[in-house]
Order: C-alpha cells, then structure tokens, then sequence
C-alpha cells in the first residue's frame, strides 16, 4: 500500500500500516481491477458487505458477480474513466451477494493505471435501503397518477398575479399537446378555449372569488391539436389570498368528460338517426329474392340509389347483395326462420350502390305480422365499411408482427399460466423440436435440468420468475436449459408481461450466452494481479477521536468542506458546526465507539449559501492506541430533494382523490381495495377498511328496477369494463341503513401494481331524477293548457269579437251599442286570459333553462314604459332610482313585474289609478314593491290571490296572471308577498323582517304613491 498522497494535509503523519488498517477496517468496500475487468484486490469489507472472503473474489471478473442489466452501465463507467483518469465516475449497479441474493451498490471508480497501483480503483457502499425507499416513493406516486388517469383527471396550478399556469402531462396530453406546446400562460389557455364556455366559466370563477361558492367548475370545449372540440368539466379552488383578501393563487382539475357529453349531445339526436343518420330501413316482403315494400329516404346518401327507385317493381333487395355473399344470405334466412325468434342479424356482407361501389353492412331485422300473419320483414341497415377497413388493417399488421416473431435470430415463446401457447422458429430449432405442436406440451423446466447451477430445483425457480413477470411486469435472469438430445447450455432469459385477448400473457425471449460464457472464462484466465491500491475515495472522509476532535480530513471535493481542511485539523465538531450536527454526529461516535457497530447520520450544512445534505457512515478504527472513528460522509442533496418532491406530489395527488364531490372507488376482480372521504358518506360506511369488506352488490338492492338480480347485473358491468376499458350506466344504490338513492356509474380500467384494476366514479342522481319528474308533470300541464285555452276558446272568442263588431257597425239602437260594448270588453278580457295561458305555457317550458344573470334596470325600466303607453291615464312613478344589478332569473322576468303593474290598474277602483315602483339592493338579493291606491286585498284572501295550494285553471285566486307571477318568482328561487300599504308603510324603515344590516335605509315614499293608505303592496324578492 502506497503512502498518503498530495491531497492529504501536514497533519496526516501516521504509518502506512496505518492508512492500510482505515482502508480494510471501512466499512465501504474497497476493489482494484484492471482493464478487463478482473478484480486484483479486495477488501476485507466485502464480507460484510456482500459475504464473501476477499481470496474468493480475487481474480474473478467484477462482471460475474453483477446483474445482468446492469453489466453494461458498469462496461461503460470503466471506458469512461479509462478515457478521463482525472475524473472520477460514480455509477449503481445490483451486486450478488453470497446468499443469491441481489443487492444495490453505489460506486465511485478511478483511474490509476499509470502508477504503481496500475488499475481502477472501485469504492463501493450498500445503498438498497435507499433504492427501496426510492422505489416505494415511485409506487406510490404511480398509484396515486394511475388513479387520476382513472378519472381522467389532469392537474392545473395558476398564479393569478402572474397569470403563469402549470399543468401536469396528464392535462395537457388530454389535448394531445406537449407541455411547450400548450404554454405556461393563462393566455395560452385562452386561444384554445371555446368562447361559450369561456363565459360560463368566468361566471363561475368571478361567484367562487366572492366567496358565494366553495370552489366553482363548469363544463366546456377545449380545441386539441388536431383541431377537434374536446369537452371538460374544470373545478378549481382559491387557496391564498392576500392582505386584501383578494386572490393570489388557485389549485384544481380538468377532468376529460368527452365521452359522457358526446353521449348526452347524441341521445338529443337520437330520434332523428332513422331519418338523418347512418342506418337505412327496409322493409321487405318475407317472399323470394325480398321485395322492397319501404326504404328510409335516406338511402340515396348511402348506396345512392333513391327510395322512390328501390320501390319500384324494378329491383329487390336480392338485386343489392353481392353475387358472393347471397346464397350464404338465403342460408342464414332459411336458417333463421327455423328458429323461434322474431330478430335476425346475419353476418355482414356486402351490397353494390347505384354507381357500383361496394359496401360493407351490418343488418338487423325483425318478422312483422301484418293481417296476423308473419309476411313482412322490418330493419335496417347499418354500413360498416370503414370497420371491415380498420379490421383488414388490423389482420395486416398482425402478419407483419408473426414476420417479425419468426424472423428473429433469438428464441421467442408466449406463454400463459397453464405453459407454452406459440414459438417461433429459431425456438424449435435451438432446443431440437420440429413442430410447434410438439413444443408446447412442454413446460419451462422441461427444458432444463432437474437443478440449477445454484442447486435449486428447476422447476421451482421457474415458476418463481414465471410469478414475479406477472406480477412485476418483466423478469431477467440467467438460466441453464436442456435440449430434447440432453445437452445442455447457459441462456439469458428475458420474461415480459403484455395483454393477448384481453388476458395477462408472457413474452419469454432465451438466448444462447455459450460463447459469451467461453470469452469470459477465458479472460479471466489471462487476469494480473495487482497488489497495491491507494486511499483515494471521493467522499468526505473524517477520523475523530471520541471527543469530536477532527484527526484528519480526506478529500478531493474541498467545497463539500465547511472550512480548509488544513484549518480544520485538531479543531473541536462544537467550534466548527451547527449545535444540531454537532449533536449528531458526537453521538454517533460514541454509539459507534461503545458498540463497535457502524452508524449511519443524516445532516445538513449551509455551503456557499446552499443547503447540502450529507449521509455519513461513522465506523470505529481498531487500534489499541488511538479511541477514534472514520466518517465517510457523501453528498446525498440530490436524493433528498426527489424524496421531498415524491412526497409533495403523493400528498397532491391523494387531496385530489380525497377532495372531490364525487364517490371514488378502486376495485379489482376480488372486490374493493380503497375509497376516498365521499364514498363513506355516501354509504354511511365509517372507514376504508370496513367499505373494502363489502361487494358492489351488497351496496345495492337485490334487484335493480328492470327486474335485473343487481349481482349478476354488477358483475356484467364489471366484466365490460374490464374487457372494453370503460363502462358508464345508471344504477340503484343502498346505503347501510337500507335507505336506496339513484347513481350515475362509471368504471373506468387502468393499470394497478402490473395487475388490471378498475376506477369506479358513483354520482348520486337523486335530485336529477326528481327534477325529471318534474319536467314530465309540466309537459303534461302544457299540452292541457294549449289544447283547452290556445284552441279551442281562443278560436271561438276571436269569432264572437269578429260578428260582434259587425253587428256593432249595423246596430244604431243606444241601448243595444251598451250591451255590445259589454260583450266586446268581456271578449278583450277572454283573450287577455288566453294571453296569459300562453306565458303559462312558457313558463312550464321555462323550468328547462337554466337560471342566468338579467339586468334588472333594463328590463323592468322596459315594462313600466310599456305599460304607460297602454294606460295613459294612469299615474304611474319610480319611487327610487332601480339599482343597475343583476338578478338569478331568465328571458320571463318581463311577466312577473308587467303582470303585477297591470294587477294594479285593472284591479283599481280609483278615479285616477296611482301606480308607484321602488327597488333596494341587499347584499344577496334585491327586493322590488309595486304599490298601488285601489282597495287592497283582504287578510283572508292574501294566499289564495295567487292560487295558493290549487292547480291550473281550478284555483280560487283573482286571476292567471298572479298565479303565473308567483310561479316564475319561486322557480328563481325568490319570494313574493302581498301586504297592506297602510301596514308596511307604518314600519319605521319600510322594511320587511327579512333585511339585513347592508340594505339602505328606505323612506316612507319608496312604492307608496302620494304617501296614502289604502291600497296593496307587491313584495318581489330575487337573489342576485
């Protein structure tokens, strides 16, 4: 062993059996090997390390003893410092120990070829536990990523001082674009968003900001870039503000809901797919070659032929199928009418258009029973030429993969978990077997020997790596087969897991290593060997003595150091560091000392203004003189900063699945295995751990309401998701206690630990159902109304003002032109009730819209002066100024507020009707008073004016008008009220019971005309 060298300071005065002892007493392990790669010294640590006796490993080639799919990155780290001996290369490999077992090295390799060491010197720790550690952080961060592409979920960040946005790849892949591509500005989010849904979404962004909702979401269509229209439901979240309160950042989720909107836009069109769509209907006479009886005029777009020419007694159908595909027509009709069953679906075939193209279709058809008798045929045909397109691509591509298997100089074999299912023919040849027949009635081990070079039976350690590919994913190893004639031969054996059909299958490739095996035997032959290594290691390496003292300092890397470390020799760990990594490390010597154990410390310093981290291995010096230990301290700042981001994004991603609205489930073939906060809520379930004890049917009735048995229906659901990759359906639910509610389901595949797994999203429907309901009830009503009042009156009154006035205009009696008037203005009274019935009907149609925002000044400023213009002599005034605010409501505000003004004046006994109007803003809603001078309304009467507890034209209230009033205010979710004037004006503040400290103080004047105190007021109250 060579001296100190020149990096070493003054105080390294110690003898070379000395430097000799720290080097063989370390705990990381020291090797030399030379350029080909055989080791010519190791040290004592690699007993401990890995197991073995140095004298084992001497003279074998460092390649034998590391994993396969690491020998070629340890290959090319030794060409790498064999090319710049002045650096040196740091590189993790997987070592064997000398259990069999693998573990992970970290090792820093280099160059002294050209002194008297003439090697690489190779210094090498056990870092598994790290390696684990980093591994389980991925799992769960794939877990964790798995489940939001489950959900179809991608993950937005927006700095809404900035405007800058970051989106994970899930999010901007969902479009199709790359990170770059997409921007990492709210601008760029602009250009691609649909401006309709742009305003919806500002709408909801500008309530959340104000905080009248807890988070705001909205669906709309963002452009991929394709160019296409993708749909996507947002929902986002302010998470800091500042002093002002007002919103500095926000977190949330795009969520891909293309599918689900797509399929709620086609059921709108649904109707129509006869008349407009792909799909032509026939019907046919059940008679020879099938005469055409009817065809969809829709025809002509598909085959080109027109319908009024297919019906003609010039063709029948038979005329359409081609030549090649009608006998096995007419046998598949022969066939069908045997069987007792009146749908028919041959297998596809083809037809010939009007100018000679051919069509690929698929029918469906049924008998029809005219006169009772089965006569007819009915269907329709649907083209699927693009499909057979798509499948005869598929059938190519799939020739051109066999090519590629076969054609292979490595032996190829597919396997499932009852042995062989294909090889190629490079497998046959390789073990001597001449059909793939014979082949695969064999099993893996019987084409080995009974044992293993290792001594384990081979049949066990097959299915071992068998059970590990299906599971892990991949297996790599090295084997020992056995041709069928007995010889044997060492083989590189790669197992991968892949889907065939829809089920796990493995990909085996073997490849004969015999002359690679040979070369290195007969490398390791030529081996020299070298018996001097110097101590140059690249980490910090430090011997204290039981006081903390520093007794020598070794290094190359000066700034991993917090002073020279000539300055630091013979100085006290208290003098130099933190208190925190004083403490650490003093007791980690003592430990050390006391036990004769090694220990491992974590611990930070502030290095040029940066934080590092080191991970240090204190290990005790056996030497009877000197109470010391040596610290090999390496700079793990890298690794604890991707620790610390894995665990970011782990946290990230499980209050993603925690904190949406919706019931998140993740299930496999034997039942639950988690669920997020809502679906316990949902179920009345208290933890995770009793949910995943129960199986989607036991949270549901035992039939679901079209008679189905809901186990059998549940596992059918299952069985197509995990076969097609989604599926999306409705269903009856039961919590715990037994009560049940409506679902939208959707399941959803994807990829769990290697194993397929399902994403189940429960929406409970409840409300959506209820408000179904509703809507059917105000169909029915409408059609009522339009049949009775639309028609029928109408029709007859407007006949009684047509021959009135023409009476009118003969008659010259006095007495008679009185009762004509009378009868004209009760008829111009019907009408107006006929008016009415139409803006009932409206409203009913109303329920369907959605609420939106309506310019209160605008539109009721419009009414007033509409009613002016019909009733001049009415003394009509604004008590207030109407605020300029926007109200909850839709395109009929304008009746509730012109059918109230007009209440006023036909209801008003006075000379001179007084009509006043006033309006306050509250901090949530608007109140609105139309007040007049007429009898006002009894106390008795005050519900039933509006129709209170009756329905339709059956109510006891004054009129249509009023019930419709109150029907549109209490569909915004408003309020409406009638008092006596003298009443409400007595108030001190003219205010109803229900304001709040934020409205303005109102006089006495506001909707109280010429301050008298007959008469009613009309309290309208809407939400903003």
């Amino acid at each position: 062993m060579s001296g100190p060298s020149e990096t070493e300071t003054a105080g390294n005065e110690r003898p070379g059996e000395w430097y000799r002892k720290l080097v063989e007493e370390a705990n990381d392990v020291t090797v030399v090997i030379d350029p080909d790669g055989t080791m010519t010294y190791v040290s004592p640590a690699v007993k401990r390390l890995l197991g073995y006796d140095p004298t084992d490993l001497t003279g074998d080639d460092a390649c034998e003893y590391v994993h396969p799919e690491d020998s070629d990155t340890l290959f090319d780290a030794i060409e790498t410092v064999r090319a710049a001996p002045e650096d040196p290369e740091t590189v993790e490999f997987r070592c064997l120990r000398a259990d069999g077992t693998w573990c992970w090295l970290e090792a820093t390799m280099r160059s002294r070829l050209d002194d008297e060491i003439d090697g690489i010197i190779v210094n090498g720790r056990d870092v598994t536990e790290r390696k684990e550690r980093e591994k389980e952080l991925r799992t769960t961060k794939e877990r964790m990523k798995m489940a939001l592409e489950g959900a179809n979920l991608g993950i937005w960040d927006w700095d809404m001082e900035t405007d800058e946005v970051a989106r994970d790849e899930l999010l901007t892949e969902m479009l199709g674009y790359t990170q770059s591509e997409m921007g990492d500005n709210l601008d760029d989010w602009e250009q691609v968003v649909h401006p309709e849904g742009k305003t919806r979404h500002d709408e909801a962004l500008a309530e959340h900001i104000e905080k009248r909702t807890p988070y705001y979401q909205c669906e709309y269509r963002l452009e991929t870039k394709s160019g296409d229209w993708k749909w996507v439901r947002t929902m986002g979240k302010v998470v800091d503000r500042d002093e002002t309160g007002e919103p500095t950042r926000s977190v949330g989720i795009h969520q891909d809901i293309d599918d689900r909107k797509r399929a709620e836009l086609a059921l709108e069109a649904e109707r129509d797919m006869f008349r407009e769509g792909p799909a032509v209907v026939f019907k046919w006479e059940d008679a020879e070659r099938w005469p055409i009886t009817y065809v969809s005029e829709n025809v002509e777009d598909v085959f080109g032929y027109t319908s009024d020419e297919l019906q003609s007694n010039e063709f029948v159908y038979a005329d359409l199928v081609h030549d090649e595909d009608l006998d096995r027509v007419k046998q598949e009709m022969a066939e069908y009418n045997d069987e007792e069953t009146d749908l028919f679906s041959p297998d596809p075939y083809r037809v010939i258009t009007a100018n000679g193209d051919v069509r690929w279709v698929m029918e469906y058809t049924k008998d029809l029973q005219e006169d009772s008798k089965s006569n007819h045929l009915l269907g329709y045909l649907v083209d699927i030429t693009e499909r057979k397109r798509r499948e005869r691509e598929l059938e190519e591509r799939e020739e051109k993969y066999r090519n590629l298997f076969e054609d292979t100089r490595d032996a190829l074999m597919l396997m499932d978990r009852d042995g062989y299912v294909d090889c190629n023919e490079q497998a046959l040849e390789l073990f001597g077997i001449e059909p793939v027949e014979e082949f695969v009635e064999y099993s893996p081990w019987e084409f080995s020997p009974p044992t293993q070079p290792d001594g384990r039976e081979s049949k066990d350690a097959a299915l071992e790596r068998i059970d590990e590919a299906f599971e892990e994913g991949e297996a790599f190893f090295e084997w020992t087969h056995q041709r069928v004639d007995g010889t044997t031969f060492p083989a590189e054996v790669k197992l991968s897991r892949f889907e065939y059909d829809g089920d796990p299958v493995i990909h085996a490739l073997v490849r004969d290593i015999t002359e690679r095996k040979a070369q290195k035997q007969k490398l390791a032959a030529e081996r020299n060997r070298i018996r001097a290594i110097t101590n140059a290691i690249p980490d910090v390496t430090v011997v204290y003595d039981r006081q903390g003292r520093y007794r020598e300092v070794l290094t190359r890397q000066e700034d991993l150091l917090v002073d020279d470390a000539s300055e630091l020799i013979g100085s006290k760990a208290p003098d130099v560091l933190p208190p925190d990594v004083t403490q650490t490390i003093v007791e980690g010597i003592e430990e050390s000392l006391d036990t004769g154990a090694v220990q491992t410390v974590e611990y930070s310093l502030a290095l040029e203004s940066e934080q590092t981290w080191f991970e240090g291995r204190i290990a005790p010096i056996p030497d009877e003189e000197h109470d010391e230990v040596v610290l090999l301290a390496r700079d793990i700042t890298a690794r604890k900063e991707n620790e610390r981001e894995l665990e970011e994004r782990e946290e990230k991603y499980r209050n993603l699945f925690e904190d949406t609205r919706d019931a998140l489930m993740l299930l496999d073939w034997d039942g639950f295995f988690d669920c997020n906060e809502r679906t316990l809520e949902l179920f009345g379930i208290e933890s995770v751990d009793e949910f995943v004890n129960y199986t989607p049917w036991d949270l549901s009735p035992s039939t679901q309401p079209d008679g189905a048995d809901s186990e059998t229906a549940a596992l059918d659901h299952v069985e197509t998701a995990f076969e097609e990759g989604e599926a999306f359906f409705e269903w009856t639910h039961q919590r715990i206690d037994g009560t049940e509610f409506p679902a939208e389901v959707k399941l959803s595949r994807f990829e769990h630990q290697g194993e397929p797994a399902l994403h189940a999203l429960v929406r409970d429907i409840t409300e959506r159902k209820e408000y179904e309901r509703q809507l059917e009830e105000q169909r029915d009503n409408l059609e009522i109304l339009n049949q009775v009042l639309r028609h029928d009156i109408r029709n007859d009154i407007q006949l009684i003002t047509a021959y009135t006035e023409l009476f009118e205009a003969e008659c010259d009696d006095e007495e008679l032109q009185e009762y004509i008037e009378t009868i004209l203005e009760n008829a111009d009274h019907v009408v107006e009730l006929t008016t009415s019935a139409r803006e009932m009907a409206d409203v009913m149609l109303s329920a369907e819209e959605e609420l939106q925002q309506v310019g209160l000044r605008t539109m009721l400023e419009s009414e007033i002066q509409e009613v002016e213009s019909a009733y001049p002599e009415v003394e009509l005034t604004e008590e207030t100024t109407i605020p300029p605010v926007s109200v909850q409501a839709n395109n009929m505000l304008g009746s509730v507020f012109r059918n109230l003004l007009k209440n006023a004046i036909q209801h008003n006994d006075r000379e001179v009707p007084k009509v006043a109007v006033s309006a306050t803003e509250r901090e949530d809603t608007v109140v609105v008073r139309v007040a007049d001078n007429g009898p006002g309304v009894p106390d008795n009467q005050k519900d039933a004016i509006f129709g209170k507890g009756e329905k339709g034209l059956d109510s006891q209230g004054t009129g249509i008008g009023l019930y419709l009033v109150k029907t549109l205010v209490e569909s915004y979710g408003g309020d409406i009220r009638v008092e006596d004037r003298a009443a409400y004006t007595s108030r001190p503040d003219s205010r109803s019971e229900t304001d709040d400290r934020t409205e303005q103080p109102t006089t006495a004047r506001q909707a109280n005309p010429d301050d008298e105190r007959e008469g009613a007021v009309f309290i309208v109250e809407l939400r903003k």
